[in-house]
C-alpha cells in the first residue's frame, strides 16, 4: 500500500524552522546580525525599501511586484533601482540558505520518529519545505539515498532510494550552477541550458547527510545561486535570464513525478500544509490529480477541518482528520511498534 506524505511548514516547525507568518522578521534578524556584508547589507536595503515585515510572503510579493512594475521604465533611476532590488532578492535566497544551515543543526524529533517508525520503502514525500533535516533522518535509518532520492540524478551510481523526496519549491542544499562551473575563458554556451539540467549539491551539505565520499553532481566552482522558489504569492517555476526562461523543464519534471505518485497512491497524508489559495499549482496537484478513491488523512492543527472540507468538495470519499494537535503529536500517536514485521498503527482519528 503506497502512501504519499505531503509536507508543509507545519511539519518542520518542531525542528526549529519558522512558519511563513514569522519567517520575515526572523530572517531579517539573522541577516542584520551577520558579519558577512553580502547578507547584512541586503537586509538593510530591503528594510529601507519595503519595511520590516514579519510575513515572508508579503515581502517577496512586494519585491516581485516592484521588479515587474519597473521592467519597462525608460527612466535611468528606475532601471537602476530595479537592478538593485533584483540583486538583493538573489541575496535574500542566499541568506535563507545560510540561515537554514544553522537551524538544521538542531534536533528534529518528529522527523526522527517519522523516518524510523512511520514511513516505509516505496512511500513518497512531496514537500513544499526547503529544509533538509528530513532527508538527514531518512538517511540515518537507511530509507533514503541522495543519488536518486530527489527525483533527479545527483550521484554517478544508480543507487535506489527506498523513499522518494520531491521538493517542489526547491531545497536549501541545491545550487544552480552557471555555465557548468566555469570561472573564465571562452565559453560555448547552449542558450537553452546555461544552468544545466538540474541542481548540484555542495560538499558540506553532503557531509551533513553523512557522505564522506561521493561521486556525482557537486558544486565545484564558478557562479551559482540557491535553487529555491521564494515564497511569494505568484510563483514562477523558471528563471528569467538573458537567454530566456530556463530551468522550467526541471521544475515540470519534479511536479510531474509528484502528480504520478499521487495518482498511484492508496493513501495521502497532508502534514502541516494549509492549501493556500495563492498556491494554485499546488492546489490543483493535490485536489485534482489523485484518484478520488484514495484515503486522505489531514494533520494540520486548527486548519484541519477546513482542509478536510476542501478534499471532500473535490470528490474524495474517505477523508479522516487528526483532532489531537499537529504533526509532532500525530507522529507520537502514529508510530509503528518496533516489533519486527508488525503492521499495526495507533491513530487518534475522527
Amino acid at each position: 500500500m503506497a502512501t504519499v506524505y505531503v509536507f508543509g511548514a507545519g511539519a518542520s516547525h518542531d525542528a526549529g524552522y519558522p512558519l511563513a507568518s514569522a519567517m520575515g522578521s526572523a530572517l531579517f534578524e539573522y541577516m542584520l546580525a551577520s558579519e558577512n556584508p553580502y547578507i547584512r547589507e541586503p537586509a538593510e536595503f530591503l528594510i529601507d525599501t519595503f519595511g520590516k515585515t514579519s510575513n515572508i510572503e508579503d515581502l517577496i510579493t512586494e519585491i516581485e511586484s516592484q521588479i515587474d512594475m519597473l521592467k519597462d521604465s525608460e527612466v535611468p533611476e528606475d532601471r537602476n533601482q530595479r537592478g538593485r532590488i533584483a540583486r538583493h532578492r538573489v541575496y535574500l535566497g542566499v541568506a535563507l540558505r545560510e540561515w537554514f544551515r544553522q537551524i538544521h543543526l538542531l534536533p528534529a524529533p518528529s522527523y526522527t520518529i517519522f523516518a524510523e517508525r512511520i514511513v516505509r520503502p516505496g512511500d513518497v514525500v512531496v514537500t513544499f519545505n526547503y529544509d533538509d533535516s528530513l532527508e538527514r533522518e531518512l538517511r540515518r535509518f537507511r530509507k533514503w539515498d541522495i543519488s536518486r532520492g530527489y527525483g533527479f540524478p545527483l550521484g554517478m551510481e544508480d543507487i535506489p532510494s527506498g523513499v522518494l523526496v520531491l521538493k517542489l519549491h526547491g531545497s536549501m542544499n541545491w545550487l544552480v550552477s552557471l555555465f557548468g562551473g566555469a570561472t573564465g575563458g571562452t565559453l560555448l554556451v547552449n542558450p537553452a541550458s546555461s544552468m544545466g539540467n538540474h541542481p548540484v549539491i555542495y560538499s558540506a551539505d553532503l557531509k551533513f547527510f553523512g557522505y564522506e565520499t561521493f561521486s556525482g553532481h557537486t558544486y565545484q566552482s564558478g557562479g551559482a545561486f540557491p535553487c529555491l522558489i521564494l515564497p511569494g504569492r505568484s510563483k514562477e517555476f523558471f528563471y528569467d535570464t538573458s537567454f530566456g526562461h530556463e530551468f522550467g523543464d526541471f521544475w515540470d519534471h519534479l511536479w510531474s513525478q509528484a502528480a504520478g505518485a499521487l495518482r498511484a497512491a492508496d493513501k495521502i497524508v497532508i502534514c502541516g500544509y494549509s492549501l493556500p489559495g495563492a498556491d494554485q499549482r499546488a492546489r490543483d496537484l493535490l485536489l485534482l490529480r489523485p484518484a478520488k478513491k484514495a484515503d486522505v488523512e489531514i494533520i494540520c492543527g486548527n486548519q484541519t477541518d477546513h482542509i478536510a472540507s476542501e478534499f471532500k468538495r473535490a470528490g474524495f470519499g474517505s477523508v479522516a482528520t487528526f483532532k489531537s494537535g499537529y504533526f509532532a503529536d500525530w507522529c507520537k500517536a502514529s508510530q509503528v511498534p518496533e516489533t519486527a514485521g508488525s503492521t499495526c498503527r495507533t491513530r487518534n482519528l475522527v
